[in-house]
């Protein structure tokens, strides 16, 4: 399975507490991925249709915990993209007002029933609500990427009153909105792996948070190793050409048979290393009858050098 799906399965294991959260995520999966259908002479149906049929479960439960509706379910294969199976739950025109004036989509007006609304209208007021809400429409349209490859996360919106819901629930949270268009559909989007961790913890997905912040922490170690291995690497290069250079310059030096008329320590530490090419300047240092510091060893090869460029 998808980082995604094992989120979203994360997501409908959660137990519905409060009614007005089980209705505020009613209402952000009817937003996502749900349509009113006018029947005629009055009558209207609703229905859910997705692909996640543990998105469908959930639906379902909130339908029966909430509002005692049990949905008639039936499938419907789509032959143009690869036969995906895709679950519809509707409400009959004699379940279908119980659940519009949950939503406050129908309401009474001159004493009689009468639709007011072809979308919910949501206080979303309470923290809760809103938290419901945005797992609602995460639920039913929201996508998010493997953080093994990339982080970016999409909440897709079909109209202004449904990014307003969103946007509104979204600040209430403390996240920024963020607001793309592609192909001529709108979405709010996070691409921060902070911010993604900020809504998934939101919405309840806490092994989903756990797992991302898992690979962050991998990552940052591997980071951290690769740049010491490179720094090291560097280093090594720089010390075995400093070496080749020294190298070089003495036997220059013995070529014109000057490093016989140089002073003892000279001598010394030439012979040093030429005896060691590969040894650093404190282990030189080290291997002289008299030990001497890194910062004298290098001194002594300087002098070296520069008498081999005069010769």
């Amino acid at each position: 399975m998808s980082f995604a799906s094992d989120c979203k399965k994360e997501l409908c294991g959660l137990q519905p507490e409060k009614v007005c959260c089980m209705i505020s995520e009613l209402g952000g999966l009817f937003m996502a991925i749900g349509s009113l259908n006018l029947l005629g002479r009055g009558r209207l149906s609703v229905q859910f249709s997705g692909e996640n049929m543990a998105v469908a479960r959930r639906i379902y439960t909130l339908l029966g915990k909430a509002l005692q509706l049990p949905p008639q379910i039936h499938y419907v294969n789509n032959t143009h993209f690869g036969g995906r199976r895709k679950c519809v739950l509707t409400l009959n025109p004699q379940q279908a007002p119980v659940f519009l004036r949950a939503m406050h989509m129908m309401g009474d007006h001159n004493g009689e029933e009468t639709l007011r609304s072809m979308i919910p209208v949501l206080g979303l007021t309470r923290s809760c609500c809103s938290r419901a809400f945005l797992r609602g429409v995460m639920l039913g349209c929201g996508t998010i990427s493997n953080p093994e490859i990339a982080y970016h996360m999409e909440l897709p919106f079909h109209d202004e009153d449904m990014r307003l819901n969103l946007a509104k629930c979204l600040l209430k949270q403390g996240l920024p909105i963020k607001q793309s268009e592609r192909k001529g559909k709108g979405y709010l989007y996070y691409k921060q792996c902070e911010q993604i961790i900020t809504f998934l913890s939101v919405v309840g997905a806490h092994k989903a948070v756990m797992k991302i912040e898992d690979l962050r922490v991998k990552r940052q170690v591997y980071g951290s190793v690769t740049r010491a291995m490179n720094c090291d690497s560097a280093n090594l290069n720089k010390s075995m050409e400093a070496s080749d250079s020294q190298i070089a310059a003495i036997e220059k030096l013995i070529r014109h048979n000057r490093l016989g008329a140089l002073p003892p320590s000279l001598q010394e530490i030439a012979i040093a290393r030429l005896n060691a090419p590969s040894a650093t300047l404190q282990e030189l240092g080290q291997s002289l009858k008299k030990p001497i510091g890194k910062s004298g060893v290098n001194h002594r090869l300087r002098r070296l050098m520069a008498i081999a460029d005069e010769t």
